[in-house]
């Protein structure tokens, strides 16, 4: 059964902060680049070794019109050296973990975005959608995204709770699309952009 869709759109919210909490989210920020980059390389690595396999390059040659014994190759190819989703975010757990740094300041659901999107860019070479993919410097890593609105990066009580940070937003009156989107705010609100920081 499909999932049910609703109405939604993207609006951006500056967020009211002080400079310790603009200090601290500043090394949320970086702890995240430093783990995607890391979740980039691995996915890469990963992605290697599956396309040098020979288990790949037979599944290259088995018939499309053979979609199901041509999709258990492929499987059994990614598989064999964990190339997916889930395992991409089982290693950025263990990177975080080893730092500590980063797993003091980013929590397990956002970790686990943070690899998803890793494992998305390279998913994209590896089907041919794209040449290659970008390592991040600081001044181009400007968003993270929470996984539910449960824990982690949330929206609670018209504020946006990312561990010990309570940050309220900055709501321009005069702005008819700020004001739209402040009414029909849902609790999805679970992605944070660099640039929309106010003192």
């Amino acid at each position: 059964m499909p999932k049910k869709s609703t109405p939604s759109f993207i609006t951006e919210f500056p967020l009211k902060v002080n400079s310790s909490q603009e200090s601290e989210l500043l090394s949320k920020f970086e702890a995240s680049r430093q783990l995607y980059n890391a979740c980039l390389s691995e996915a890469m690595t990963r992605m290697e070794l599956v396309r040098d396999s020979e288990t790949f390059k037979i599944a290259k040659k088995i018939s499309k019109t053979n979609k199901k014994e041509r999709i258990e190759a492929f499987s059994a190819a990614r598989q064999a050296y964990r190339y997916s989703d889930f395992g991409l975010q089982a290693y950025a757990n263990i990177v975080a973990n080893s730092s500590k740094w980063i797993a003091q300041k980013v929590d397990s659901n956002t970790q686990q975005t943070i690899a998803k999107r890793a494992f998305m860019a390279s998913e994209r070479v590896m089907f041919g959608r794209a040449k290659k993919v970008r390592f991040k410097v600081p001044s181009r890593f400007r968003s993270i995204e929470g996984k539910t609105n449960k824990q982690g990066l949330r929206w609670k009580d018209n504020q946006l709770i990312w561990g010990s940070l309570k940050l309220r937003p900055f709501i321009d009156e005069s702005n008819l699309v700020m004001m739209h989107a402040w009414s029909n705010l849902s609790y999805q609100v679970r992605s944070l952009v660099k640039e929309g920081v106010k003192r």
